[in-house]
């Protein structure tokens, strides 16, 4: 909850607070170890419903990617794809996002390009319940 009493599902600002990101080691191992698997070029989406009224998001970059600098830059790069584009993803998922190695040189168009590629089969594997609220 917020200040304002709202929480992150409920508010449609852009940042990215801590209730929307996998942070412990164990909801890591619990989505990779059950979830479904979305892969589009250099991105491999692991997916596993949460259960609750919004998505949360984690990211590995692993040091064969580059070194500490290339995957700084992979990791906010995604992180700002989320928080400009969470809201065209299905709600009530934990998504663990794996950059692959070829990824080391990617641009920012083709970061974008293969986020948007996730966020379609996302859309394909978990549609909008009806009724359902959809942030």
């Amino acid at each position: 909850m917020t200040a304002t009493g709202a929480g992150p599902a409920e508010r449609q600002g852009e940042g990215f607070p801590k209730a929307l990101r996998l942070l412990r080691r164990h909801e890591f191992l619990k989505v990779q170890e059950g979830g479904q698997k979305v892969s589009v070029d250099c991105l491999l989406a692991l997916v596993k419903p949460n259960g609750r009224a919004y998505t949360r998001l984690g990211l590995t970059v692993s040091s064969k990617v580059g070194n500490a600098v290339v995957r700084v830059r992979l990791r906010r790069l995604l992180r700002e794809l989320f928080r400009k584009r969470r809201g065209q993803w299905p709600t009530g998922l934990d998504v663990v996002l794996v950059v692959r190695s070829s990824a080391k040189e990617i641009t920012f168009t083709e970061m974008s390009r293969a986020f948007d590629g996730v966020t379609r089969k996302l859309q394909r594997l978990f549609p909008a319940r009806p009724g359902g609220a959809s942030s």
